[in-house]
């Protein structure tokens, strides 16, 4: 009986991924960047469309009002991979701060080419990331050491990067938006020395709003 019991417990922990892993397709890069059109007259072809800017937005949406222990509040940022901003959405309510840390999150992950929680464990004292504020500046891009910002990747070509900020799980909205529109996405980073899962909480230990 015991067995049995533990079996089933088994099943219906581990079906859910099966499914995942078997349903789940990557989008291909042609079908996730601008047009033949619009790339011949803008010289950029490997450039997040609009189209699919915006299926991320309100995937990122539909995770704010879904989330464990109640909706979410977001600040969300998808730009193009020169730093422009390809869509962006407010939800009610969120403070300046979170609008400001959203972007500067975006703008991490495009200029690092890795999520913005990883550059905070990267440079995780204080000497570190002062020498780094400026960088990327003259570029319209920066260094922010707070998770939520993800690099958008497709067919290993960065296509866009995605910020979100205001919220309480900023990170896993823009992971699990990516997930849901361009398929499975690599492993957050874990939180160093927590052995939590990724993407739990900021990389800098911070659990509150508007970071």
């Amino acid at each position: 009986m015991k067995r049995a019991t533990t079996i089933a417990f088994l099943t219906a922990v581990l079906a859910p991924a099966a499914v995942l892993a078997q349903g789940a397709t990557a989008v291909p890069l042609d079908k996730a960047t601008v047009s033949k059109e619009v790339a011949q007259r803008t010289l950029m072809k490997n450039q997040i469309s609009a189209g699919v800017a915006r299926q991320i937005v309100d995937a990122c949406l539909d995770f704010a009002r879904n989330q464990p222990g109640g909706p979410g509040n977001y600040a969300i940022f998808v730009l193009a991979p020169n730093g422009d901003i390809v869509d962006a959405h407010v939800m009610d309510g969120v403070l300046p701060i979170g609008v400001e840390t959203g972007l500067l999150k975006a703008k991490t992950a495009l200029y690092a080419r890795t999520p913005s929680s990883a550059v905070a464990q990267r440079f995780s004292n204080v000497e570190g990331r002062v020498i780094r504020l400026d960088l990327g500046k003259e570029s319209g891009l920066a260094y922010y050491f707070v998770g939520g910002g993800l690099p958008i990747v497709v067919e290993s070509n960065l296509i866009g990067a995605i910020g979100v900020g205001g919220g309480n799980m900023d990170e896993q909205c823009a992971y699990q938006a990516l997930t849901k529109v361009l398929g499975p996405q690599p492993p957050l980073p874990t939180p160093a020395g927590r052995g939590a899962p990724a993407g739990g909480a900021p990389a800098d230990g911070r659990g509150g709003r508007g970071q």
